[in-house]
């Protein structure tokens, strides 16, 4: 699958970085206001989009070696969070936060968990409407354990990231995982598939509970390596 992505990667930018070029070298042609000017904007945007979905393909299917450090799981968190209250202030989206500050540093790869966690709470954001609310809570769980050769036994911490948007049924919750399935009109369907490769890396578990009109809550487990 890394194989093929790679070749689909370079045999599709290609054509489109030559359809990019043409479609800005005509908007310089053109007027600055009417209906053509219109067409090279959707031009461009589209081409965006094509490009971005390659990109999430090719994060999906590449191996990539975990570039491990200490991470500060709340100030990970907290950075998302004021992001995506600057992003959406027109929604006056609540976040409740409520961290266990006792949780030490982890051993993870910081890039990937950003990554991973900022998609999860974009999702929630996008699942709320106005006045909504966004929760983000963290735990230590003893019911898991990981282990692996030469490794101490190790608890897990939980991140629970939940909304009271309009939730999922049954059907919908099975799929959310599989690649280019998606519930919204301008999603690629690959968020939430890289998510979970990011989290297997990691040794970790992803639950989803959802019902329709009860929101949904997402709860990534990771084992607890600390210094």
């Amino acid at each position: 699958l890394g194989t093929l992505a790679a070749g689909l990667a370079h045999e599709i930018r290609n054509p489109l970085g030559g359809i990019r070029g043409a479609a800005q070298l005509l908007g310089r042609e053109l007027p600055e206001r009417g209906d053509l000017q219109d067409y090279t904007s959707i031009i461009l945007k589209e081409v965006g989009r094509v490009n971005r979905i390659v990109e999430e393909l090719l994060s999906l299917s590449t191996p990539r070696k975990l570039e491990l450090g200490y991470v500060n799981l709340h100030q990970v968190l907290g950075d998302i969070i004021k992001l995506q209250q600057s992003i959406s202030r027109e929604k006056s989206i609540v976040f409740q936060k409520n961290f266990d500050l006792s949780i030490p540093q982890i051993l993870a790869d910081g890039a990937l968990l950003t990554q991973l966690f900022l998609n999860i709470v974009n999702n929630a954001v996008e699942a709320v409407v106005n006045d909504g609310l966004v929760r983000i809570a963290t735990r230590v769980v003893s019911d898991y354990s990981m282990t692996k050769k030469g490794e101490r036994l190790s608890r897990m911490v939980a991140i629970d990231i939940g909304d009271n948007g309009p939730g999922m049924t049954r059907n919908q919750i099975e799929k959310i995982f599989t690649p280019f399935f998606t519930t919204r009109p301008k999603g690629t369907g690959l968020g939430l598939a890289i998510c979970q490769k990011i989290i297997a890396e990691h040794r970790g578990m992803i639950k989803v509970d959802s019902e329709p009109g009860a929101g949904t809550t997402f709860t990534v487990l990771l084992p607890m390596l600390h210094s």
